[in-house]
């Protein structure tokens, strides 16, 4: 199966808001002013302390509340219906049917979501583990957590995704694992988005 680089982007993006999700519903809801700032501060969000940053989750006119970002995920599943298998597409949409109706089940749908799309073909799960990946390094990064793993499990698939042609990965691969920052992060991101718009 090809996959056009649009929906290549679209599966990646999929993966990157899934695992924010995740994530974000693990630390729900924040109990300490301490590690709600902290978070804010990473992410840029307006919140000062637990409180703040707890309504701001869940109020779904903001940009990082859980309903924004469940919508960014519809859309892209939704852009994707041509090239997910009939069955997994189906699962997805009835999934996200319960999460709009019922926003309370976004956090248990996420990860029905991350199932359904890991057991579909090696392309799409090579995209989706991309996105995955690349959000929780972007996510560590920003907190200064242990990214040990992240970059580990990376180095497997930026040799697939060589394989595939996206040779022009590799300096900014390289980049990164003797200059483990933010920046060479972003270099390799900003490389990954070109790839996806232009092709290899």
């Amino acid at each position: 199966m090809i996959i056009l680089n649009s929906n290549a982007q679209n599966i990646y993006w999929v993966g990157r808001y899934l695992s924010r999700i995740q994530y974000l519903c693990g630390q729900f809801p924040f109990r300490t002013d301490e590690e709600a700032v902290q978070y804010a501060h990473a992410f840029c969000l307006p919140a000062f302390n637990a409180s703040s940053l707890n309504e701001l989750t869940l109020n779904p006119e903001q940009p990082a509340s859980f309903h924004q970002q469940f919508q960014s995920v519809t859309h892209n599943i939704q852009d994707l219906r041509g090239v997910l298998s009939i069955k997994a597409y189906g699962e997805l949409k009835q999934m996200i049917n319960t999460a709009n109706e019922h926003a309370g089940y976004i956090c248990s749908v996420v990860d029905e979501c991350s199932e359904v799309l890991e057991a579909e073909n090696e392309d799409i799960f090579l995209f989706f583990s991309l996105g995955q990946l690349f959000e929780n390094l972007d996510r560590q990064i920003r907190l200064s957590q242990d990214f040990t793993q992240s970059i580990q499990s990376l180095s497997g698939l930026i040799e697939m995704l060589k394989l595939k042609g996206w040779d022009s990965l590799d300096e900014a691969w390289q980049h990164l694992l003797e200059h483990p920052n933010s920046n060479s992060f972003y270099q390799l991101n900003d490389q990954v988005q070109y790839l996806f718009e232009v092709g290899v």
